[in-house]
């Protein structure tokens, strides 16, 4: 994130293959402490909700075992990666020969050039578009117009892949590159972040097949989802990169973003995309980002001149208040926003008191009684700014938005609706913080926004969390979606998200 002096720092942290935890929850009832969060331990009192905190990276075995493809894999070292291409390609076949009709009018014509695997051992002869030096080639998947063939790393990429989000994201990756196809079929003559979006989004589309469970060799749950969606966002273009590239594939956010819109509206909506729709959100660093580099930290330092240097855990909070005075008074019908009393960052073995009572199974909560907000300044945030520092003000930025839906007196029928809520009011503060000027000196909120940031933001969301989160706060998807529907469309847009 960027702020209004010398010391000012950018973020450009790309997402670690780890997984992390979210962070949102409900009011309490009853007399026992209002507090709203994540909570350490399972709860004592059901009066109190929130999430565990421990992450999880685990992905879930496959439950069932289609039969054999009729897909030959050229240059198979036989490994599990490519019976899961294989089972992709069969399945992409069938998807495209029933939708490419519905979409462009014209019969499929099915990708008939080969499907190649390749390694550092490969001869570079025997695989499509020329290719004349395998290592170039190598941690890569492909569609090559030319010879109507598709190809991939089997050493490298695809197993990296499977390991860090599962064995379904190799598949998502294939259907990626069968979007590649889909637009040579129909004469696609876009700007390639178009063409590379506009592929994520008709993944998205098979995605959502498969999700339905009709004709499809796969099964997919939510963790699965979760991970194939992390999967595309670890493949995002560096921060910094613009848009008019000529390899440009997207951010993180436009990526996820894409694949969303795939899932949500299906491919007729994909077949729409071009230039200005969707917009791409990459911005390069300023000049001065580019010099000071690096995140805000954490908590207060040194700058280079000796002088003290805030923290996100300090300017989060303010930028949020300022925020919030000026936004509250647009969605409350002229009400003035009540300013919370100053965040709590603690340790875990000194946790503040909410209501008079001591809040010891929370990591990051809202005391809705005292009006603060908590946070575990030793253990959780620190984890979640492995991220980047915007994963730490996101996570904030949630709980502010349960603030926002107490003062406007909403009552969500779920704690997943109150989730979703929250998430979205953090995107509506996230995108009044995109910049107008990349080399700015002032910023109306105290703090601007550098680029990755948006990614990060997305990040935590989707993966900071627990197995039992996906059923009390709902999937990452869903907490991505209302995220990025308060960045694109701002905080009026918030109370009308339904959960699934």
């Amino acid at each position: 994130m960027r702020r209004p002096s010398p010391q000012r720092r950018l973020v450009a942290v790309a997402l670690a293959g780890a997984a992390l935890l979210g962070a949102c929850g409900v009011e309490a009832t009853g007399d026992s402490p209002a507090v709203v969060g994540q909570r350490r331990d399972a709860p004592t009192n059901t009066d109190i909700v929130g999430s565990d905190i421990a992450p999880t990276s685990s992905t879930t075995p496959p439950t069932t075992e289609p039969p054999p493809p009729d897909i030959e894999v050229i240059g198979t070292d036989g490994s599990d990666v490519n019976t899961i291409a294989a089972n992709a390609i069969e399945d992409l076949q069938s998807f495209w020969a029933d939708e490419f009709p519905k979409v462009y009018g014209d019969p499929y014509e099915p990708v008939a050039g080969g499907f190649y695997a390749m390694d550092s051992g490969t001869d570079p002869r025997t695989l499509p578009c020329g290719v004349t030096d395998v290592e170039e080639a190598l941690n890569n998947a492909f569609y090559c117009p030319p010879d109507d063939a598709v190809a991939w790393d089997q050493e490298f990429l695809m197993p990296d892949l499977a390991d860090q989000f599962g064995d379904f994201t190799v598949a998502v990756v294939l259907a990626h590159e069968w979007g590649h196809a889909i637009q040579a079929r129909a004469q696609v003559d876009e700007p390639t972040v178009i063409l590379e979006l506009q592929a994520d989004c008709f993944a998205g589309a098979w995605v959502a097949h498969v999700d339905a469970g009709e004709g499809t060799r796969f099964s997919l749950n939510t963790e699965e989802l979760d991970l194939a969606l992390a999967g595309i966002l670890s493949l995002r273009d560096a921060p910094g990169s613009l848009a008019d590239d000529p390899n440009a594939h997207g951010s993180g956010f436009d990526r996820v973003g894409a694949f969303q819109e795939g899932f949500e509206d299906g491919a007729s909506r994909c077949a729409e995309y071009t230039v200005g729709d969707p917009s791409p959100y990459q911005f390069p660093f300023s000049a001065q980002d580019e010099v000071t580099g690096g995140d805000l930290p954490f908590g207060e330092t040194t700058g280079a001149d000796g002088e003290p240097v805030e923290g996100i855990d300090t300017l989060a909070f303010e930028s949020l208040e300022a925020y919030w005075a000026d936004a509250f008074p647009t969605i409350s019908g002229g009400d003035a926003w009540d300013p919370l009393d100053d965040p709590i960052g603690f340790s875990p073995d000194d946790p503040p008191d909410c209501n008079g009572t001591p809040v010891e199974d929370y990591r990051l909560f809202l005391c809705v009684p005292d009006r603060y907000v908590g946070f575990d300044a030793e253990e959780t945030l620190p984890q979640a700014y492995e991220l980047g520092d915007f994963a730490v003000g996101t996570l904030f930025g949630t709980q502010y938005g349960l603030a926002v839906q107490n003062e406007l007196g909403l009552e969500a029928d779920s704690e997943v609706q109150a989730t979703l809520w929250g998430d979205c009011y953090a995107g509506a503060w996230a995108g009044a913080l995109l910049p107008e000027e990349l080399d700015q000196e002032e910023f109306p909120y105290v703090l601007g926004l550098s680029p990755g940031d948006l990614d990060e933001g997305v990040s935590v969301l989707l993966s900071f969390r627990t197995e039992s989160d996906r059923d009390r706060q709902g999937p990452g998807f869903v907490r991505v979606k209302a995220f990025r529907a308060g960045v694109i469309r701002g905080p009026e847009v918030c109370a009308d998200i339904e959960a699934p």
